[in-house]
């Protein structure tokens, strides 16, 4: 069995009461669960505690304590015990009090995530989205988990109120509403016309992992790889399936899929009815009294922004040759826009239809694995994973359709006695291996 897979050494789990005292419970530890999610701004952990005397009453916990981690596993030690990296305690949970022991879980959050809740978004926000982004979250969130490259700029600006809202709330919200500089040629602003066609792709994902804080395009995330190799790259972690857990202790047991389970693939009438692969959107700006009518083909701007090289999508012409979908919005210029027009914007709302293909697209498949424990994964992360393709019950070439590129949407890091795990969801907009 792989070396990651057998445990981890628990270094230092001290806990820190608001009165400044510190205890040490690193034996007490049952298992730790550490999780990250692309659709979620800030990472989570679940530890399982057991110990003689009473722990939640004699600290106490009473919720917002700090607590230091450092594990070591075999490929490096997991450590957030420094004051940018330090988890607090927000539910103490499943409190089993015997003769013996005290048994519960403690749920642990960032520092970010306390601010978030006692701070709100309120002033008024111009010039590029990826500038308001950093300014949100130094000034509001109070934090400098972040870098300029993993805020990457946008191509678009926008100009808005935060109108009272939590930070994450509203960095969440000005996803769908960025543009990639990879998006390619955009269209012009409203005109009145009934035939134009919508360009370029948007969307954006905000999120928190190991890394600190991220506000990346998918454009970005599904392309990073281009250029820079293959399955070759030494960047990109390789996983491969061979239905076993081999025994040897070899360094390749590492990177070996234990189990797989598909957990989606296509659903073609929900596609159908986002208008995933071609919408029409009808426009109207009120300050023009003009109404415009885009027609967004997914296939066409998407391009070669897909994490395989396969050539457009998997859908036949005649269910992706017409708009499946109609949307109609309102030009949002008149209020934030000096005089009433869109040219400083840099966007309009026409960007919302693109980024709802784009994400829907996105999430078309869906794949859980199981993997030896691996600290260095992380959501947002491109992995190649190989599967067998099944020939009359046995195996001997890989699948060239579900083999491939994936982007880690959700990790699950599992440390316990007997198991070392990382459980992720997998997911990819296109089929096949480069």
């Amino acid at each position: 069995m792989s070396e990651a897979y057998r445990g981890y050494k628990p270094k230092e789990f001290i806990i820190e009461s608001h009165e400044g005292r510190r205890v040490d419970i690193t034996n007490s530890i049952l298992s730790i669960d550490y999780f990250e999610n692309i659709l979620t701004p800030a990472v989570t952990m679940v530890v399982q505690v057991t110990n003689r005397y009473s722990l939640v009453s004699g600290l106490p916990i009473r919720g917002g304590e700090k607590v230091e981690i450092d594990l070591e596993t075999a490929l490096g030690d997991f450590t957030l015990n420094s004051t940018d990296d330090v988890m607090r305690v927000y539910k103490v949970s499943g409190i089993d009090g015997t003769m013996m022991a005290e048994t519960f879980n403690l749920h642990l959050t960032t520092q970010e995530h306390f601010n978030n809740e006692r701070s709100r978004t309120y002033r008024r926000f111009s010039g590029k989205i990826s500038d308001s982004v950093k300014k949100i979250l130094s000034e509001d969130l109070q934090t400098d988990r972040w870098t300029d490259d993993s805020i990457e700029e946008t191509a678009n600006a926008y100009s808005f109120i935060g109108s009272m809202r939590r930070p994450f709330n509203v960095l969440q919200w000005l996803g769908p509403k960025s543009i990639s500089d990879r998006a390619g040629e955009l269209e012009s602003n409203p005109n009145g016309s009934r035939d134009e066609k919508a360009k370029g792709t948007s969307g954006f994902f905000f999120y928190q992992n190991s890394a600190g804080f991220n506000f990346r395009s998918i454009d970005n995330l599904v392309s990073k790889l281009k250029g820079s190799g293959s399955a070759d790259n030494k960047d990109i972690f390789k996983y491969s399936y061979g239905g076993k857990i081999i025994k040897a202790n070899e360094l390749t047991n590492n990177f070996e899929i234990i189990n797989f389970a598909v957990d989606k693939n296509i659903d073609m009438r929900k596609s159908l009815r986002m208008g995933t692969f071609n919408n029409y959107t009808f426009l109207y700006d009120n300050y023009n009294n003009e109404v415009t009518v885009y027609t967004y083909d997914t296939k066409d701007e998407v391009g070669d922004k897909k994490l395989t090289k396969q050539e457009g999508l998997s859908v036949p012409e005649d269910l992706s040759g017409s708009p499946s979908r109609i949307i109609v919005r309102t030009t949002d210029n008149g209020i934030m826009t000096p005089g009433g027009g869109t040219d400083d914007s840099g966007r309009i709302p026409v960007d919302s239809a693109k980024s709802a293909a784009r994400y829907n697209l996105l999430f078309t498949q869906a794949l859980n694995i199981l993997v030896p424990c691996n600290i260095e994964l992380k959501v947002g992360d491109v992995i190649y994973c190989e599967f067998p393709e099944m020939n009359a019950g046995e195996s001997k070439e890989i699948d060239p359709e579900s083999s491939g590129y994936y982007l880690i949407r959700e990790l699950r890091h599992h440390f316990s006695a007997s198991q070392n795990t990382t459980s992720l969801k997998l997911m990819r907009d296109s089929y096949g291996v480069d």
